[in-house]
C-alpha cells in the first residue's frame, strides 16, 4: 500500500504526514514538497497540511521509543539537500515503529544504512564549515558572511557562532538555499529566515584595508618551492574559496 504524498516542506509538515503513515504502516511511493509536475491518470497525490499539534504529539511519541542519537539522525537527514530524504526518514521510522530502540544497532539494515550515511555527510559538512565562515564588516554596523553548502546546515552551526560572537551583530547567509542566520547581540538570540542578496556587501573602509593586508600576508608567507596544490585543495575545497579572502 503506497501512494504519492505532498507536504509543505517544513519539519512539522513532514511529521504531520508521518503521523498518518506510521500507525497504518504505509510505505509511500513518493513524498514531494510540491505536487508532481506530471501525474499519472491513475495516481492521485494526497496533500497533507501541517498540523503543529499532530507534529508535536508524534515527536513526543518518538522521543519515548527512540534514543536521542536516533532522533538526531532524523533531524540531520531532514536538513540534507537530497530528493530522497523524506522517503529515507519514513522507511527508517517505519522500522523504528516496529523494533524501537533496537534500531540504533541495526546500521547494516537497508532501511537504516542510507539514512545513517546521509546524516554523516550533513554532519561532516556542518563541522567543516565551522572553519570556513569568514565575516566581513559591512556598513550598517554588522558583520556578514556568505556560504554555499551542499546541505541546509545553518541550524547545525548557529549555536557555535552565537556562543563565539555573542557580543556582535552578524549574519551568515546561505546563498544556495536562500536563507540566513541573523544574530541579535542585545537579545543574545538568533533566527533563521529566508534571505536573498541583490548586490555585493558594502564593506567598510577598515574591512577593505584589512582584507588587502591579509592577501599580501598570505602571498608573502607562501613558499613557491613548497607549493602543493593537491594538498591545498584537500584542506580547502574549491567550492568554499569564493568566500575566503585569501583566494579572491
Amino acid at each position: 500500500m503506497g501512494g504519492s504524498y505532498c507536504y509543505d516542506g517544513s519539519f512539522a509538515g513532514l511529521l504531520t504526514l508521518l503521523a498518518r503513515l506510521l500507525p497504518q504502516h504505509i510505505t509511500p511511493d513518493t513524498i514531494s514538497i510540491d505536487p508532481l509536475p506530471q501525474q499519472s491518470l491513475f495516481t492521485d497525490v494526497t496533500v497533507v497540511a501541517a498540523d503543529e499539534l499532530q507534529a508535536e504529539a508524534l515527536w513526543d511519541e518518538l522521543e519515548q521509543c527512540l534514543t536521542p542519537s536516533c532522533l538526531k539522525l532524523v533531524t540531520r537527514v531532514f536538513l540534507a539537500d537530497r530528493p530522497e530524504r523524506e522517503l529515507l526518514i519514513c522507511r527508517y521510522l517505519l522500522l523504528a515503529w516496529q523494533v524501537g530502540k533496537k534500531i540504533g544497532g541495526m546500521l547494516a539494515h537497508p532501511d537504516v544504512e542510507p539514512l545513517w550515511k546521509l546524516s554523516q555527510q550533513v554532519g561532516r559538512e556542518a563541522h567543516r564549515y565551522l572553519g570556513f565562515v569568514r565575516f566581513q564588516e559591512v556598513r550598517g554596523g554588522f558583520y556578514y558572511a556568505a556560504i554555499a553548502p551542499d546541505h541546509r546546515i545553518l541550524p547545525l552551526i548557529a549555536h557555535h557562532f552565537a556562543a563565539r560572537f555573542r557580543d556582535q551583530q552578524w549574519v551568515i547567509h546561505d546563498t544556495r538555499h536562500g536563507q540566513g542566520i541573523i544574530h541579535d547581540r542585545l537579545r543574545r538570540e538568533w533566527l533563521i529566515l529566508p534571505m536573498t542578496a541583490h548586490a555585493a556587501p558594502n564593506l567598510t573602509g577598515t574591512e577593505e584595508l584589512f582584507q588587502e593586508l591579509w592577501r599580501r600576508y598570505f602571498k608573502t608567507l607562501a613558499i613557491a618551492e613548497r607549493k602543493n596544490l593537491r594538498l591545498q585543495q584537500g584542506k580547502v575545497p574549491l567550492k568554499v574559496r569564493p568566500w575566503l579572502v585569501e583566494f579572491t
